[in-house]
């Protein structure tokens, strides 16, 4: 019973800290902060300034930016605020990006398999949801999101590190670093369309449609001779992940 009641405090514990880091204010922020914000970091450890700017690798002036009421000495700041750690803006800022220039002999294409995410995903199929298990980790939307989609959640869960991302219900996004459950037995029980997206599906009543998060594929290098003119066209993959590995947060 003892060790019963030590687990489920340890899990507790765990769930908590994983909340630091959400898409919203979980604690008292400042209204005037940017509109663009795409993370929050919920400080509720007494966190100091200096170390979030440093953790989520936000430079003074960017993070008084997003957070107006935080000058670039880091006062005022307050312990159980929530604050923005990253933008949209800077986000899409590491997109793929694509430069041309001419030649006289030959034309080299490099471009990634992949789309604009920053990986991809396998769709493993339809889980059933167990009442005293959870099949991942962090449901980020308890509440229902009216605007969830697939990509939205892949995203939600690729920008916090975690290998599996679920829909379930239409409306909610789980995210894990594993997954302990069992398949449906009925594939067809994910049925309920996405509340962003009602052209596909987001899981279901009870079950949860999962992906897996799989590598990015190296680029591949096509080479062609046109004679007289050419062009050179790169595209990055994979953005970089300037957010906090919200399941790793668990260790501090």
């Amino acid at each position: 019973m003892k060790a019963s009641w030590l687990l489920s405090f340890i899990g507790l514990s765990l769930l908590a800290r994983r909340a630091r880091c959400t898409d919203y204010p979980l604690l008292p922020y400042d209204p005037e902060t940017t509109s663009d914000c795409a993370d929050w970091f919920n400080n509720d450890d007494g966190r100091s300034c200096k170390w979030v700017r440093d953790y989520f690798e936000a430079t003074p002036e960017e993070f008084s930016r997003w957070n107006p009421s935080v000058g670039l000495n880091c006062e005022p700041w307050y312990e159980w605020n929530s604050y923005c750690v990253i933008t949209w803006t800077k986000i899409n800022s590491t997109l793929p990006a694509t430069s041309k220039t001419t030649t006289t002999s030959s034309s080299t294409t490099t471009a990634p398999i992949l789309g604009p995410s920053p990986t991809a995903w396998t769709d493993m199929g339809c889980y059933v949801e167990d009442p005293e298990l959870p099949i991942l980790d962090v449901n980020f939307n308890p509440n229902g999101d009216s605007s969830l989609s697939v990509p939205k959640c892949w995203q939600t869960c690729y920008r916090r590190f975690y290998d599996y991302a679920g829909v379930q219900n239409g409306n909610q996004c789980w995210c894990g670093s594993y997954v302990g459950g069992e398949w449906a037995a009925n594939q067809t029980s994910c049925n309920s369309p996405c509340t962003g997206n009602p052209s596909t599906f987001c899981g279901g009543p009870g079950f949860i449609r999962i992906y897996k998060a799989e590598q990015n594929v190296p680029p591949v290098t096509t080479t062609s001779t046109t004679g007289t003119v050419s062009s050179t066209s790169t595209s990055t993959s994979g953005a970089k992940r300037n957010l906090d590995a919200v399941k790793n947060m668990g260790i501090f």
